[in-house]
């Protein structure tokens, strides 16, 4: 179900603070959640909703063992196609299964944690100027990169700040060959 839990002011949770993480690999369409919570297959599966959202999910349980629990995350590292995402009740956990969307090309969106802060700022900023997004994923391949990525990266800046640059080799060494004109 997608519908929101109903949020009355008389209900108080327990925050779900302790699950696993799965975010599988290229090709796995979902990322999954294992929420241990004993005893909750046994509850009634009216108790249990889920609401997803294209960047987020909240996950309530009411009254299981006279405690009502909940798992709100609204920042996920990448969008979510909410409605291919899923949950699954078992005896003594449950199965959140959050679906991956496909990049520009054609894989699954790579993911290395479940939610991102900074991602609401990156949104903001990348809007305003497209420069400062190429900036910023220029430094984050630096950062991730191997050592041969990072010196052509290094070498590339270094000739973008002293306007060695030509439109022909671009600064990407061996990478740019092999693009006629």
């Amino acid at each position: 179900s997608t519908e929101a839990p109903a949020s009355s002011p008389s209900v108080m949770y327990t925050s779900i603070d302790k699950f696993a993480f799965d975010a599988g690999g290229y090709n796995d369409k979902f990322v999954t959640l294992y929420l241990p919570l004993p005893g909750v297959g046994s509850i009634d599966k009216d108790k249990i909703k889920c609401h997803f959202g294209k960047d987020e999910f909240d996950i309530t349980v009411l009254d299981l063992n006279g405690k009502n629990y909940r798992l709100k995350k609204d920042n996920l590292e990448h969008d979510i196609d909410p409605e291919k995402s899923k949950y699954i009740v078992k005896a003594d956990k449950i199965v959140v299964k959050l679906q991956k969307i496909k990049g520009e090309y054609g894989s699954f969106d790579f993911w290395s944690k479940l939610t991102d802060p900074k991602r609401k700022e990156k949104k903001n900023q990348d809007k305003s100027n497209p420069a400062a997004s190429l900036t910023e994923m220029m430094k984050e391949m630096y950062e991730n990169g191997d050592d041969q990525m990072r010196k052509m990266i290094g070498e590339t800046m270094l000739k973008q700040r002293n306007g060695e640059l030509n439109n022909k080799d671009m600064g990407l060494g061996d990478l740019g060959s092999g693009f006629d004109d």
